[in-house]
């Protein structure tokens, strides 16, 4: 069985000699936490940072360090991420070319030119009109095969416990069946 490696930190560190410590042996707790809380009362495990006030909330810089490109290389791996761009890119296509070729009635007064009337709707509105499709279109489709997903694994996760019920009875039957077989192999060397 392996040493507790603790022990032997606790030794260094109260000799005085956690300078020479390298940071490989050195735990989590030795990092991050003080050797007696400056609160009693503050919760196991606080961050004392936290709790000296010196803790700065997260900004947008903090959140962009995070996002990294592979990220982006990777996004289509994802489950339900290419059925929700491939509905969004369909629904934008459609949406905004109905917008631009057919939804181009304005509904202004009766002294505007007729031919004012009837014109296209301008590119700008088509194009505003097909991001909003794009992004209603992802999200939904996205969100409906999520809830497939869910749906279809708690169906497996049922008839995988439907499965083992079965599997249990069965063992429990054949168990009773050599329970039986050696009673009866026991009363035919008794007689």
């Amino acid at each position: 069985m392996a040493a507790d490696t603790r022990d032997s930190k606790s030794t260094k560190e109260s000799s005085g000699s956690s300078a020479t410590v390298s940071p490989a042996e050195k735990s989590f707790e030795t990092f991050n936490y003080p050797a007696t809380p400056e609160n009693r009362n503050s919760l196991a495990g606080a961050n004392p940072n936290l709790l000296a006030g010196k803790h700065t909330e997260p900004g947008i810089v903090d959140a962009l360090k995070t996002i990294k490109l592979e990220d982006f290389k990777e996004v289509h791996k994802k489950p339900c991420t290419r059925e929700g761009f491939l509905t969004g890119i369909g629904a934008a296509f459609a949406t905004g070319g109905v917008r631009a070729i057919f939804g181009g009635l304005y509904p202004w007064p009766r002294h505007f030119p007729p031919s004012m009337l009837t014109e296209p709707a301008p590119i700008f509105t088509a194009c505003s009109w097909a991001v909003g499709a794009f992004a209603f279109g992802s999200f939904a489709m996205h969100e409906y095969c999520q809830r497939k997903r869910k749906r279809e694994k708690e169906g497996m996760q049922r008839v995988t416990a439907a499965l083992l019920e079965k599997q249990k009875i069965k063992e429990e039957k054949k168990r009773e069946e050599t329970r039986k077989a050696r009673r009866n192999a026991k009363e035919e060397v008794n007689r």
